[in-house]
């Protein structure tokens, strides 16, 4: 029952942030719908088709640093073949209630290939997590460099908020002491958790083993840093379809603070959030709502594009052993 409560909740909470962003387009209005249409209607046709080809490039950059942490662990995959299963992960994205499914699938996907699920779900979690440590500090120096402008509740506590849970994930996993008392006191009182355990204890060492190569993390972290440059190209391109006096430098300092609170876990699929992000932020920067709900809606037809691509390579990857 409570998962049922949490899960209508998020439903909720969806509806809730796009009537937000409704209210704040003026898409009530017939003149904000009217303004919205213009916008899209204007569309550059030549940088449309490079803000989609863009969308490839990123995924190919952030597949490549799964690629390395695999590699580390002698996972025996190929890039193209970690490609395939990051974008099969997004083709699930769209079926399953949040972008963690998809990791879920991917990582299940290279472990029945390895014979290591353990192994594959750590790669997953290093790469994601270390994607977020390395957003999170982007953020973090983007507000600070605008602090007059992003001087704002919801973006101080987005940064706050990951500070804390990622901070509490690292003490949780490195912390020698805090997963055995908490594992100890839950199978005291409830045995049908040892299964549960049993797995997590096999994938907390295969996390660990990651410590033991710093190299590694440091160029995951540094692939991280590359990535969310071409995220920023990406966002750029995306803006430019439907306005070409945008500026390089407002989009290098909203993207990250966008991407972090389209990562907060309280929607469905981040839909509203995502919405929420780029009308917010943009007007901060003195955009009007419409381009942030443009991009918005490109973005989505991209995602769209980029799980389409996925579908197509399912077939290949997943139904038959083709290295």
């Amino acid at each position: 029952m409570s998962k049922q409560l949490f899960t209508y909740l998020r439903i909720a909470i969806t509806l809730c942030l796009l009537g937000v962003v409704f209210y704040l387009a003026d898409l009530f209005s017939p003149d904000g719908r009217k303004l919205l249409f213009d916008t899209l209607k204007n569309a550059d046709l030549v940088l449309l088709v490079a803000a989609i080809l863009i969308g490839v490039l990123i995924n190919m950059v952030s597949a490549f640093k799964w690629y390395m942490l695999t590699r580390a662990r002698a996972l025996g995959a190929s890039y193209w073949r970690i490609f395939a299963y990051y974008l099969i992960g997004q083709f699930y994205n769209m079926f399953l209630p949040t972008s963690v499914g998809g990791d879920f699938v991917r990582s299940y996907e290279l472990g029945k290939f390895s014979g290591r699920q353990a192994d594959a779900l750590a790669s997953v979690f290093v790469e994601r997590y270390t994607g977020v440590v390395t957003l999170l500090a982007v953020a973090t120096l983007a507000v600070m460099t605008q602090l007059t402008r992003f001087n704002q509740s919801f973006i101080i506590v987005t940064l706050i908020t990951f500070g804390l849970g990622l901070g509490f994930i690292a003490w949780l996993v490195f912390d020698s002491r805090i997963y055995p008392a908490v594992r100890d006191f839950i199978q005291a009182r409830l045995s049908l958790s040892s299964k549960i355990f049993s797995k997590l204890n096999k994938l907390l060492e295969a996390i660990t083993v990651y410590k033991q190569q710093p190299a590694t993390i440091a160029l995951a972290l540094l692939n991280s840093l590359l990535f969310y440059f071409v995220a920023v190209v990406n966002v750029y391109l995306t803006a430019m379809v439907f306005n070409s006096e945008v500026s390089f430098l407002d989009m290098l300092i909203a993207t990250p603070i966008i991407m972090l609170i389209m990562n907060l876990p309280i929607s469905i699929g981040n839909i509203g959030l995502m919405e929420v992000g780029y009308v917010s932020v943009l007007e901060l920067l003195g955009y009007g709502a419409e381009l942030g709900i443009a991009i918005m809606l490109l973005m989505r037809f991209k995602s769209l594009f980029d799980a389409a691509l996925g579908g197509v390579l399912h077939p290949v990857f997943v139904t038959k052993k083709i290295e």
